[in-house]
């Protein structure tokens, strides 16, 4: 299975208020309350985590009709942090908040929105952006991390690029078998679940036979 697959099941996974509700709650309280001060400076951070956090559940839910993706790496509230051991051997590595990061030598070298591995053995990466990214070190830093994925795997490496809009050309072709994937609007679609009930309720985990700990991945 290609990255052009994978951005074709997601691109049709169809939002639902599950979906969105488990996303906010992927967020820290502080975050979730300035989700809704759109006025706030710090709002258009929140949003980046809310749309990450989407992107996230939605390929959950998309993988469980596929039987080419094998695993997904698990993040955000699904992660199990565990103290960095400097003398652990090289790879992922999640910080307190859930997010996926490799370290090198005792260093993060990395991070990266989602981990995604097919049966055929491709293993893609993704990006998940809600403003313009600059296209030349865009282009560097996606073609780092290819390396980097290669060097610890040994594997084939996809890249998949996640907006809530159409790419700008510079970035419709990352490169050769990589591809993105648009969800529409879904930057946004925090505004369908009330502030009140996200702040004060919890979610268990989505139901997933594809979610795995990123140190299995």
């Amino acid at each position: 299975m290609s990255a052009s697959e994978v951005a074709g099941l997601l691109s049709a996974e169809e939002v639902t208020l599950s979906h969105v509700r488990r996303a906010v709650h992927h967020l820290p309280k502080s975050s979730r309350a300035v989700l809704y001060e759109e006025t706030n400076p710090l709002h258009p951070s929140a949003v980046g985590e809310f749309f990450e956090a989407l992107s996230y559940e939605l390929l959950l839910s998309a993988s469980e009709n596929s039987s080419s993706i094998v695993s997904i790496a698990a993040k955000l509230a699904d992660a199990v942090y565990i103290p960095y051991d400097k003398y652990a051997p090289d790879g992922l590595w999640y910080s307190r908040d859930g997010g996926i990061r490799f370290k090198m030598k005792g260093r993060v070298v990395a991070e990266m929105d989602l981990l995604i591995r097919t049966r055929d053995g491709v293993r893609i990466f993704g990006e998940v952006i809600t403003g313009s990214a600059g296209t030349k070190g865009f282009l560097t830093e996606i073609a780092a991390k290819k390396s980097l994925l290669s060097e610890i795997y040994g594997d084939p490496v996809e890249f998949l690029l996640v907006l809530p809009y159409e790419p700008h050309s510079g970035l419709r072709c990352v490169g050769e078998n990589d591809a993105f994937a648009v969800i529409s609007g879904g930057d946004t679609l925090y505004r369908n679940v009330h502030r009140s009930e996200v702040m004060v309720r919890n979610l268990s985990p989505a139901k997933s036979t594809k979610r795995v700990d990123g140190r299995v991945w």
